[in-house]
């Protein structure tokens, strides 16, 4: 983190400062919310959540030598920001923090794919800058401001994932970045209940463009048939028309793919070292971002082929003969699609392990059901279903291969049966959303079925 003052904090939230006045020029060098995490020099902002609010953990923070706090009520026995609403001045003094200490920013979102996607962004532009990128999954209300303390001095450019729920969102968190350029991967059906339909979806995504820099640009999935309406955006895919086009297209199995791009006049091979079609758009839009910011494409190139997923993001993991597809980290009916179209890669039995995909409203038991029937089209040698809503995933697949399909209420009985399913020689692809926990399934894989 850059270092301000006391002042500068106070002024960017438009807060009234309580304390000795002599504080007000002394240097905040680090922002946090969580108590657990402050330290001499700490600014603490406490927020109100569902289940905790912050203000509560102010005592703590003062003992451990915060230097200031924020709050929306009078603190005794503590330098305190008086605001109106703690979240909201989190977000202003991240604004402020990012325009002082301002760099091209690539802003990320979409209904699928953005941590891939931000983790490609960076594999390729920190081949040419001294980039930065969201740390873990820090892309909502509060994780962005979060994301954006900790850019250094050193940092030339930062990649931020926003990620939203509800309308509304992107265009609170664009505000605080303001991207030079804005990447949107898809329009698909995550987090339908709260905005009812997809073309309410393509409107909060697209809320990031408002706060586009004027002379940004938009990057935008070409093959989406809503982000194809974008106007004047920079398109990339795998049809005809797109500015950057991935043409002959080569699966690699679960080694990735290869595939031709015409860059600076001349065709280049790309090769992407993760599995899956989805991957392909991954790079694509890192290509264009990368050429949009000048790289040759040698150094895109190098970029592109020394991507690592993120953790739980379609990791291949290796024990005892058994491969498996760690994609645990989070889950909606397109990510499903793409990871178990993945497993067909695979040689040996095929196992999908799914879990519940959360917040899809009405149309839950519609888009389990169709999760379901698509895995045991795939081929799909094992198909175990686990959660409560999953039992419709399960219905579905076991329709036509009933001898093949299990189903387990919870991950407790699925753990106890695993090690009776799995053999040497399987490939085990393990998908739900992130409340699920399947990565605790993972584990007990890597574990050798001993985990207690």
């Amino acid at each position: 983190m850059i270092p301000f003052s006391l002042s500068f904090a106070a002024n960017a939230v438009s807060g009234k400062y309580c304390g000795p006045r002599e504080l007000l020029s002394c240097m905040v060098d680090n922002v946090t919310i969580d108590s657990r995490s402050v330290c001499p020099g700490t600014l603490f902002i406490p927020v109100v959540g569902r289940v905790f609010d912050g203000h509560a953990f102010i005592p703590a923070a003062a003992d451990s030598g915060a230097l200031c706090v924020l709050s929306d009520r009078e603190v005794e026995g503590s330098p305190y920001i008086l605001v109106s609403d703690t979240t909201e001045a989190l977000q202003r003094l991240a604004e402020a923090y990012l325009s002082a200490n301002r760099i091209p920013v690539v802003g990320v979102t979409g209904s699928a794919g953005k941590t891939s996607t931000k983790e490609m962004l960076y594999s390729v532009l920190s081949q040419h800058f001294r980039a930065y990128r969201t740390p873990g999954n820090l892309n909502n209300q509060t994780g962005v401001p979060q994301a954006v303390f900790q850019i250094e001095k050193d940092h030339e450019l930062a990649v931020l994932e926003l990620g939203t729920n509800h309308p509304g969102e992107i265009r609170s968190l664009a505000r605080i970045v303001r991207p030079d350029i804005c990447v949107i991967t898809n329009i698909g059906v995550a987090h339908i209940e709260f905005f009812g339909s997809r073309e309410n979806i393509f409107r909060g995504k697209t809320e990031m463009l408002e706060y586009m820099q004027p002379d940004g640009h938009a990057v935008v999935n070409g093959d989406d048939d809503f982000l194809c309406s974008v106007p004047d955006a920079v398109t990339y895919g795998m049809n005809s028309g797109n500015r950057f086009r991935a043409e002959n297209v080569q699966d690699c199995g679960l080694d990735g793919s290869e595939f031709d791009i015409s860059l600076s006049g001349r065709t280049v091979r790309f090769h992407v070292p993760a599995p899956g079609r989805h991957m392909v758009y991954n790079a694509l839009a890192a290509i264009a971002v990368g050429s949009l910011f000048g790289m040759d494409p040698e150094k895109i190139s190098a970029g592109v082929s020394s991507y690592k997923p993120f953790a739980g993001r379609l990791e291949i993991k290796r024990i005892n003969g058994i491969t498996v597809l760690d994609d645990s980290y989070n889950a909606n009916p397109a990510s499903m699609k793409s990871s178990i179209d993945v497993l067909q890669y695979a040689r040996g039995r095929k196992v999908c392990i799914l879990g519940d995909m959360f917040e899809l409203g009405e149309k839950s038991e519609e888009f389990h059901r169709e999760v379901g029937a698509y895995a045991s089209e795939s081929g799909a040698d094992l198909i175990l279903c686990v959660g409560t809503d999953s039992e419709h995933m399960y219905a579905s697949a076991s329709a036509s291969m009933p001898e093949r399909c299990y189903y387990y209420r919870d991950s407790g009985s699925l753990t106890d049966a695993l090690p009776a399913l799995i053999r040497p020689g399987d490939t085990v692809l393990v998908k739900a959303s992130r409340g699920m926990h399947l990565e605790q399934i993972v584990q007990f894989i890597m574990d050798g079925f001993n985990q207690k």
